[in-house]
């Protein structure tokens, strides 16, 4: 049964309290792929693209809105990053097709520790650069223990680092 995806829909995101200790923390990678947006887009909402990018003991699972309907990138889908010292539950708030996906990560989500980083949001958006390509911007928001801000930003520009390339390789550009 082939079931189209409703027109864009967003949910209220899920509350993110933020510790004692903790403070706001924003990464933001911006980078552009010489290929179509259509191309880069259908990529980013393809679930392979995430779970078979995955290292061992590493895992990401996705759970449909609803019953009978098909996993993947759909508003009110979860999702979950796993594996040693992390935990990435997630729910997807809005899709606005072809540009912007949001995704808040619940209440216990972590890296390291629940003591360490709590990420809160992960959102990508893509739009047509100058020259014919796609300009990605990917933005994560996270609680993180008030000493390790520097740290995180060192680790997710190292974690991320690799994405571009990845991406390019993916969608057919050399």
């Amino acid at each position: 049964m082939n079931i189209t995806p409703p027109p864009t829909t967003a949910l209220a995101p899920p509350p993110h309290p933020r510790p004692p200790g903790f403070v706001a923390h924003r990464f933001e990678n911006n980078f552009t792929v010489a290929a179509p947006r259509a191309r880069v887009w259908d990529w980013l909402e393809d679930p392979d693209t995430f779970i078979r990018g995955q290292v061992f003991p590493y895992r990401v699972e996705f759970v449909p809105p609803a019953p009978g309907e098909p996993t993947g990138f759909r508003v009110g889908g979860l999702n979950i990053h796993h594996g040693p010292l992390l935990c990435l539950p997630g729910v997807l708030t809005e899709i606005r097709e072809g540009s912007y996906r949001d995704l808040h990560y619940l209440y216990g989500s972590y890296v390291g520790s629940l003591r360490w980083v709590r990420p809160t949001r992960l959102t990508f958006e893509v739009s047509d650069d100058a020259q014919g390509g796609t300009l990605v911007q990917l933005t994560l928001e996270s609680h993180v223990h008030r000493r390790l801000p520097r740290l995180w930003t060192v680790a997710q520009k190292f974690f991320w680092s690799r994405f571009p390339r990845w991406m390019s390789r993916s969608v057919g550009v050399a």
